[in-house]
């Protein structure tokens, strides 16, 4: 992995296997766009219902060449979701929305080409 990754966990223990899982979804951005300048993402025990067990939230903030995108993931309290689960829910998020911007970058690319010509 190119990109430096900062992971942070709020309000729970720091797990290896989640931060691995956490890595190995990062590295798939960066085949995704291969610029990534950072990547911060933030894992955090959102609640605990008593009922519906715990509630996490993951944010994951990516730097790219002169852009950020913020991606946040929380999942709908009377769904109980795991930690897992929302790790990739918010890396799938943010997996869509770099495609897009990346896409929207090559197009804006290849329309100054063509109008420099």
């Amino acid at each position: 992995m190119q990109m430096p990754l900062q992971l942070t966990f709020r309000r729970l223990e720091h797990s290896d296997a989640l931060a691995e899982v956490v890595r190995r979804r990062a590295e798939r951005l960066e085949h995704l766009f291969d610029r990534i300048i950072s990547c911060h993402v933030v894992v955090e025990l959102a609640g605990h219902h008593h009922h519906h067990g715990d509630h996490y939230r993951v944010a994951i903030n990516l730097g790219l060449p002169g852009r950020e995108l913020l991606v946040s993931h929380t999942p709908a309290a009377e769904t109980t979701e795991t930690v897992h689960a929302t790790v990739d829910g918010a890396f799938d998020e943010a997996a869509r929305q770099l495609e897009d911007w990346a896409k929207r970058r090559r197009e804006h690319r290849h329309d100054e080409i063509h109008r420099a010509r």
